[in-house]
């Protein structure tokens, strides 16, 4: 940390892992502190909270989708400027998502369906989709991938080897100041920026790899905020008391599930995939379980996106009979003795941890062998997103407000789908849903989602986690307290109490 820390006016903010750099455009590590100076340095075009279905202005200030949910018209704020005094317009948009399509960087996850941007002119411009998606939007609100680059510092370069990766310029509300390597990355409040001046001076992310003194830091007053995922039900009681900081919890936006490599034989006969959800005893996961706002989980969507949960679709009971009877069937057990299997979770999501201890225990259970390994964010990117390097896999992430965000992750193709899952009938359900605007009839298509996926198996829900906040009583200011029109990453609108 800084020694000329200015109380009261700098935010101070926990974070376990290192940047390795800025442009979360490009690529992504997840959980580093990166990921979120990119998300307070630069702007993208609509942001939104999972606490709300509602997509709010950054950038755009103004958008319409057409009836056939195949085009989207944009209006940029015209007092938007980059860092470093240039005026942002329709021509950085449209460059900096076709170039992360055409080159299959990180953005191109969530941008998969985009056959053209139009410019129509220095502060309009269109999306024209290769077929319909009613659910793009958010898509494009959805966390860091959308942020725009200057064109006039990318253009012409290598984004690899750009040096705006490591000194970046963005639009945001706070710009880049200093980065000390594995120690703190400082931004300050930006003078020039467009939109609500943010009423703190400095952002300082404090790089603090033991999880619970980066608790106890905030819970003690020397910090401010907790990054989300570093603070688990095991880890509370590190909080508890505090004078100075509180926690607010909620039901989080996604369920930790196990997958399967699907470019391994194995994984290809549904009864192997069955006998692993056999094997599951999610009896195991209730201690790892806050009542009221986490729970060991069967089904395939949380319950919190009504509109679409399907009650019906649940994940295969716990019989461990039955899957020694289909691991012998699918020639898993009886071809003699196996490597053990490489069980892979990413460290950044420490709840990942408990719940994948555990399964590998269920599926000894069975007389599988199992190894665990915990990945950080750039490994996890290379061996298991890169080169699926991997059996099975622990991971997380968003599904709400909209099931769409789940097409990166489950639908043949998908950027983040590092399973390499690829199944006829799910990618139908997920075309179907997109090519209507009755939020009704969507609803059904992706209840019948996931009853194909339980159906075939194609990956187990094992746990709704929750989330949690630890964060100072001195600021005010959170996603919760301005009607969720800023994401819990953004910290443009903290200000503090006094």
């Amino acid at each position: 940390m800084t020694a000329d820390h200015r109380p009261g006016r700098d935010f101070i903010v926990e974070v376990p892992a290192p940047a390795v750099e800025f442009n979360e455009v490009y690529r992504n590590f997840v959980g580093s502190a990166g990921y979120f100076v990119a998300n307070n340095i630069y702007s993208r075009l609509v942001v939104f909270d999972t606490g709300s279905p509602a997509a709010y202005p950054d950038l755009a200030e103004h958008w319409e989708m057409a009836p056939d949910a195949r085009t989207l018209r944009f209006q940029l704020n015209r007092n938007a400027r980059w860092h470093d005094g240039e005026p942002v317009t329709a021509e950085d948009v449209a460059y900096t998502h076709l170039t992360a399509l055409a080159h299959g960087y990180h953005a191109a996850s969530f941008l998969h369906d985009v056959q053209d941007i139009e410019v129509l002119g220095p502060h309009e411009l269109r999306y024209v989709l290769r077929r319909p998606n009613a659910g793009f939007l958010a898509q494009l609100g959805n966390l860091v991938f959308a942020h725009i680059l200057p064109k006039h510092l990318y253009e012409g370069t290598d984004w690899a080897t750009n040096p705006y990766n490591q000194q970046p310029v963005g639009s945001g509300p706070f710009r880049f100041v200093e980065h000390v390597p594995g120690e703190r990355v400082v931004l300050e409040a930006w003078d020039g920026y467009w939109g609500p001046r943010p009423q703190i001076d400095r952002v300082i992310l404090d790089i603090e790899p033991d999880l619970d003194e980066a608790v106890r830091k905030v819970a003690d007053g020397r910090a401010h905020y907790l990054v989300q995922d570093v603070l688990t039900f095991p880890r509370l009681h590190l909080a508890e008391g505090s004078t100075t900081a509180s926690v607010w919890r909620k039901r989080g936006p996604g369920v930790a599930v196990l997958s399967f490599n699907h470019t391994q034989d194995r994984w290809r006969d549904r009864r192997a995939r069955a006998a692993v959800a056999h094997a599951v005893d999610r009896r195991r996961l209730v201690p790892l379980a806050d009542p009221g706002w986490s729970e060991p989980y069967a089904h395939y969507l949380p319950r919190s996106v009504d509109w679409a949960f399907a009650e019906d679709a649940t994940a295969p009971a716990h019989d461990p009979a039955e899957a020694v009877r289909l691991l012998d069937a699918a020639g898993i057990t009886s071809a003699g003795r196996l490597p053990a299997l490489r069980l892979a979770y990413m460290k950044t999501f420490t709840g990942h941890a408990g719940i994948a201890a555990a399964v590998a225990e269920d599926l000894r259970a069975v007389g599988l062998e199992v190894d665990v390994v915990g990945l950080d964010s750039p490994t996890w990117a290379r061996q298991v997103g890169r080169d699926a390097d991997f059996d099975l896999t622990i991971s997380g992430g968003n599904m709400i407000p909209d099931p769409e965000i789940t097409a990166s992750r489950f639908e043949t193709g998908g950027g983040r789908n590092h399973a390499r899952l690829s199944d006829p009938e799910a990618d139908a359900c997920y075309a179907a849903a997109r090519a209507t605007t009755d939020r009704n009839e969507r609803g059904e298509h992706y209840r019948e989602l996931q009853r194909v996926w339980a159906r075939n198996v194609d990956w187990v829900p094992l746990f709704w986690y929750a989330a949690y906040y630890l964060r100072s009583d001195s600021f005010f200011g959170w996603p919760d307290q301005v009607g969720f029109r800023v994401p819990f990453w953004h910290w443009g609108r903290i200000r503090p109490v006094n």
